[in-house]
């Protein structure tokens, strides 16, 4: 496909909201990048503005606003009812092409994952991926982001260059929770666009039921997470449910069957804030220690001494982690 070109001069920052699939609300990301491009645009003399795409479309516009946007964008048409590709593809191609933005903001889902790098390839534009902190440089007038490498061994800082428009994609927690301000006000505008079925190599056969798991690790108060070197993992289980944690584990605990990708904590999974977070046998990389930055005690046990997790730790432990939690049994049948 021949590269495309901005008619304008690019300005105002974008933001490309996903509604919920159950309640067609603003998804949580939604809000909390548009108060993160808010942000960037009041040091930039920008305007932020959202686009929101879909079929029969409810009044979303009022969160958006609330949240930092100045104009919301509803593409209503039948072709983009679903989170598809190519039709979602053509529709914000036209939007960009008609509006010029400068910067366009995608939450990491699997959707903002695919769309993101083919506009970017299509406009000529930066992208950065994955970002767990982003900001906009008024002075270069790229993104700037950090984000994970190496599996979670360091974060790295990268910034897009090129030409108009720059793409990003941030992961929950990239700006922090949004202010919601119920003062503000913005505008809603329609946009229609020829959108034809029978152009998409892609189409829907079929409509399967999906229920999304409840994200319990969130707002758990406690937690008993494992990881590689845990031993028995029963043990583990044993002394989660005796003090009414939730069970989990680092991402390796998934290549060990000990738990699945629901309850995984860190840069690829939840990001947790409990009041007491016990590891048993995690070494503790970048990744997870990212997702345990906000919990208020951390416990942990390892049986070496130089594990990083115990630079993050509250209280540390070298031992077997699973004669550890067994005692711990001990110590809390005994009182």
């Amino acid at each position: 496909m021949a590269r495309l070109s901005l008619s304008e001069i690019p300005h105002d920052i974008w933001v490309v909201a996903e509604l919920d699939a159950e309640h067609r609300e603003p998804t949580p990301l939604a809000l909390e990048m548009t108060y993160g491009a808010r942000m960037a645009a009041d040091l930039m003399g920008f305007y932020v503005k959202v686009v929101v795409l879909g079929s029969d479309l409810p009044d979303v516009s009022a969160s958006l606003i609330q949240a930092g946007a100045d104009r919301v964008y509803l593409v209503d048409h039948p072709a983009v009812a679903s989170l598809a590709v190519e039709p979602w593809l053509k529709a914000l191609s036209d939007v960009f092409l008609a509006q010029s933005p400068e910067f366009v903001l995608f939450g990491a889902t699997p959707l903002g994952g695919e769309l993101a790098p083919r506009l970017a390839q299509r406009f000529g534009g930066g992208l950065i991926a994955r970002c767990v902190s982003l900001r906009v440089d008024d002075f270069d007038r790229a993104f700037v982001g950090r984000r994970a490498a190496y599996g979670g061994e360091y974060y790295e800082v990268v910034a897009t260059s090129g030409p108009a428009p720059q793409f990003a994609t941030a992961l929950p927690d990239c700006f922090g929770p949004p202010y919601m301000d119920a003062s503000r006000f913005g505008e809603t505008e329609g946009v229609e666009l020829e959108l034809e079925r029978g152009a998409w190599s892609v189409g829907e056969s079929e409509v399967v039921e999906f229920e999304m798991p409840v994200p319990k690790l969130k707002n758990a108060r406690r937690i008993v997470s494992v990881g590689r070197q845990v031993g028995d993992v029963e043990a583990a289980k044993r002394l989660a449910s005796a003090i009414g944690a939730e069970f989990a584990g680092a991402r390796e605990a998934i290549d060990e069957g000990y738990i699945d990708e629901s309850w995984v904590v860190g840069i690829t999974g939840e990001r947790v804030g409990p009041d007491l977070y016990i590891a048993l046998g995690i070494r503790g990389d970048t990744m997870h220690a990212f997702g345990i930055q906000d919990a208020r005690c951390v416990v942990a046990v390892h049986p070496d001494p130089d594990a990083p997790i115990f630079k993050q730790a509250d209280a540390g432990i070298v031992g077997d982690p699973a004669k550890v939690a067994g005692e711990l049994m001990k110590l809390l049948r005994d009182t």
